[in-house]
């Protein structure tokens, strides 16, 4: 049998066992130095203000939300097609995920759509970019700055892409209420094996952030709360490997980009195949490489050609009107004619840093072959 390629392997070494023991040694397992390293190399990294370490991805998204006081009737405006864990958290507050539909040659959001699903109750957008391609971001800010809405951010799929030179989820114009945040998790790019962080640029937002994050805070010493919190934090141990992460990102993005082209060039010619249109100006490191094909037949049947020789791919997400119990948009098939459409199509390939040439050809001939 060929040996095992995995769909998702952290780039991780010797270098962050050192950071570990480091840690481990210093005493401070919880709250400790590399907590605040970590998020002082990542304010540098992504060119923000502030950056806020928490415990996972999810419960970044859910800490801004609380931090926006997001309550019963507040609808947010959501992607139809993602990953469900912010929608999750959305009516976790007893708020409402208003859906836009996606654009079908870029599995993003389409800004058209999402001017069609602003009432008076609307708070804020939510941004994300699936699969490691990007939103058509100006657009988008755009649309927040004009009707002065909120934007919340999530680029964990996309993390150390940039599109213009820059890092998606970095400093935007002033002018923009933006918070991004991104997971850590162990399939992400950048990993602490379970973790996520927040960047801003408005000190109050950090703030109220750093407070709520700690059980609402206001003197550690006194043991004096003045807002309701709960405990968001990262370890010190998980911080270390993120710090050590952090020395790797020319390496890790270097990589990406080259496996981005690869299967790009391989599949480009595939007239069974249609590949995710790339925003312009964009240099991609993606979670995982999307493949879109004419027929759901001939998705499974490279699904289960590629899982049968140990090569471990993933189907698409789902198109959140498929999942009954977020009981969504229910007077509308439209908001979703895309995302449904596109489920059914799209199969995700492996994108880690450990791949090798070979597996890579191998894989990509298992696609072509059919």
């Amino acid at each position: 049998m060929k040996n095992r390629i995995n769909f998702a392997e952290p780039n991780i070494d010797n270098k962050e066992k050192k950071y570990l023991n480091k840690a481990f040694d210093s005493k401070w397992i919880a709250k400790g130095a590399y907590v605040n390293l970590l998020e002082k190399k990542l304010s540098k990294l992504m060119n923000t203000k502030y950056s806020l370490t928490v415990n996972n991805g999810t419960n970044a998204f859910l800490l801004i939300l609380l931090s926006l006081k997001i309550k019963k009737g507040d609808e947010i405006i959501v992607p139809s097609f993602c990953y469900v864990s912010p929608i999750h958290m959305i009516k976790l507050m007893g708020a409402t995920p208003v859906v836009a539909d996606v654009e079908q040659n870029t599995y993003q959001v389409d800004p058209k759509n999402i001017i069609k699903k602003i009432t008076k109750k609307t708070k804020a957008i939510l941004m994300i970019h699936n699969f490691g391609g990007i939103c058509n971001i100006e657009k988008i800010e755009n649309i927040a700055r004009k009707r002065k809405l909120f934007l919340i951010e999530d680029i964990s799929e996309t993390l150390l892409s940039k599109f213009k030179n820059k890092y998606v989820g970095t400093k935007s114009s002033n002018d923009i209420k933006k918070i991004s945040f991104s997971s850590l998790h162990a399939t992400k790019t950048l990993t602490t094996g379970e973790g996520g962080f927040i960047t801003l640029n408005n000190k109050i937002d950090y703030i109220k952030l750093m407070q709520i994050r700690d059980h609402g805070i206001k003197d550690s010493s006194k043991y004096f709360y003045d807002k309701i919190g709960g405990n968001f934090r990262l370890s010190n141990l998980l911080a270390a490997i993120g710090c050590a992460q952090l020395t790797k990102v020319s390496l890790i993005r270097r990589k990406k980009i080259f496996l981005n082209n690869f299967y790009n060039m391989n599949f480009k010619n595939n007239k069974n195949l249609i590949l995710q249109n790339e925003e312009k100006n964009s240099e991609l490191v993606k979670w995982g490489f999307p493949v879109q094909f004419r027929t759901k037949s001939n998705k499974n049947l490279v699904l289960k050609k590629l899982n049968k020789s140990s090569t471990l791919a993933r189907p698409s997400f789902l198109s959140l009107d498929q999942m009954k119990h977020l009981k969504l948009n229910k007077n509308t098939k439209q908001d979703f004619k895309n995302s449904k459409f596109l489920q059914d199509r799209i199969l995700i390939l492996p994108m880690h840093t450990k791949l090798t040439i070979n597996n890579l050809k191998y894989i990509c001939k298992i696609v072509n072959s059919v």
